[in-house]
C-alpha cells in the first residue's frame, strides 16, 4: 500500500515538473514571437544618397526647401541659403550663397554644410567640387502636384529625423494643408487660373503643372487637358468658367473689355487676383490661402470687378522680382 502511495506521488511530481517546464517554454516562445524588431532610424536613402545619420548642417538653394526646413523644425541647421530665400523672416539672417543658377561655390565650401539641397540643377563641375570638400548634394524635384509636394516633405523628414520618426513628422506638418485641400473641394463648378496674358492669348495653369493641379481642387479646371498652356479668347469665352483666378500682378483691367463682357465670371464678380508665387514655390503655407480662396469663391462678392486675395503684403511683393527663376 505504502509502495503504491509513493509510486503515485512520484508520478504526480513528474507530471507537475513536466507541466512547469512546458509552461516556461511556452511563455518564452510567446515572448519571442511577439517581439517586434524596430526599424533603425538610419540609414536613410533619398535622391540617390545614403544617410547614416542626420545632417547637422545644411545649405539650401531653394526658397521652398528653406521654408520647409523651418516648418519641419530644422531651420537652425541652415548655414547658407539662396539669395531668393525671404520666408520665414529668420531666413534673412542666414548667409546668402547665390542661387542655383549662380551658386557661390567657394562660399558654400567655406561654410562646410554636410548637405546642400537644390530644386534646380547645378553644374556637374560644381557638384564634384562640393563632393570633394565633403558636402553631399541633393536635388529635390520641383513638385507638379500636391502629392509630389507631400513626398518632398516626407523625404526631408526622413533625412533629418530618420525612419522611426520621419513619416509622422511630415504628416504632422502637412496635416492642415491636406485638410484645407479637402475643404476646398466643390468650391465652384469650373474655373481657370490665368498666369499671364500675351498676344497669342491667355497662359493658363494646365493639369500637368502644380498650379493647374492645385486649381482643380476648387472645381473643374477648364485648362486641365490643354497641352499648349495657351487659351485663345474664343476658347475662354466658349468654356465660360464660373471663376477666374488671375496671377498677381495681373488685374481685371488687363483683360480686353470685349472679352470680359462675354464672361460670366466678370458679370458675377467671380474674378480673383492671387499671389502666384505660392504655387510656383509651394509649401504647406498654402493652407491659409487655400481656405481664403475657397471661402471667397463660395461667397457673394457683391459687385466688385475683382477681389485681391494676397497671402500677406510683405510676401506678395517678391512675386514680380523673383518670377524669372521660381525654384532658385
Amino acid at each position: 500500500m505504502i509502495k503504491r502511495f509513493f509510486t503515485l506521488l512520484l508520478g504526480a511530481l513528474i507530471l507537475l515538473c513536466g507541466c512547469t517546464e512546458v509552461d516556461e517554454i511556452s511563455e518564452e516562445s510567446v515572448s519571442e514571437e511577439t517581439t517586434v524588431t524596430e526599424e533603425p532610424a538610419y540609414p536613410v536613402t533619398a535622391g540617390g544618397l545614403t544617410f547614416n545619420s542626420t545632417p547637422e548642417t545644411v545649405g539650401s538653394l531653394s526658397p521652398a526647401v528653406t521654408e520647409m526646413l523651418f516648418e519641419l523644425g530644422f531651420g537652425d541647421r541652415l548655414v547658407c541659403r539662396s539669395e531668393y530665400c525671404k520666408y520665414p523672416e529668420a531666413a534673412l539672417n542666414i548667409t546668402s550663397a547665390g542661387s542655383s543658377a549662380n551658386p557661390d561655390i567657394d562660399g558654400i565650401i567655406s561654410l562646410s554644410p554636410a548637405l546642400l539641397i537644390t530644386q534646380s540643377p547645378i553644374a556637374n563641375k560644381d557638384i564634384t567640387r562640393l563632393n570633394r570638400s565633403g558636402t553631399a548634394v541633393l536635388s529635390l524635384p520641383a513638385p507638379r502636384s500636391d502629392e509630389e509636394l507631400l513626398e518632398n516633405y516626407r523625404t526631408l523628414s526622413l533625412i533629418f529625423s530618420g525612419n522611426t520618426e520621419g513619416e509622422a513628422l511630415a504628416d504632422s506638418v502637412t496635416a492642415d494643408f491636406r485638410a484645407a485641400l479637402d475643404e476646398a473641394k466643390g468650391s465652384c463648378e469650373s474655373l481657370v487660373f490665368i498666369m499671364n496674358i500675351t498676344e497669342d492669348g491667355f497662359s493658363a495653369a494646365t493639369g500637368d503643372s502644380f498650379a493647374g493641379e492645385y486649381a482643380s481642387h476648387f472645381g473643374r479646371n477648364i485648362a486641365a487637358d490643354n497641352k499648349s498652356m495657351t487659351l485663345t479668347a474664343e476658347e475662354l469665352i466658349k468654356a465660360d468658367p464660373q471663376v477666374i483666378l488671375l496671377a498677381h500682378p495681373l488685374g481685371s483691367e488687363d483683360i480686353d473689355p470685349e472679352i470680359s463682357s462675354q464672361l460670366s465670371a466678370f458679370a458675377d464678380s467671380h474674378v480673383f487676383v492671387i499671389d502666384a508665387s505660392l504655387t510656383e514655390r509651394p509649401t504647406a503655407r498654402l493652407a491659409k490661402i487655400t481656405r481664403t480662396i475657397s471661402e471667397t469663391v463660395r461667397a457673394d462678392t457683391g459687385g466688385a470687378d475683382y477681389a485681391e486675395i494676397p497671402e500677406a503684403p510683405s510676401e506678395q511683393s517678391e512675386t514680380v522680382e523673383d518670377s524669372a527663376d521660381v525654384n532658385e
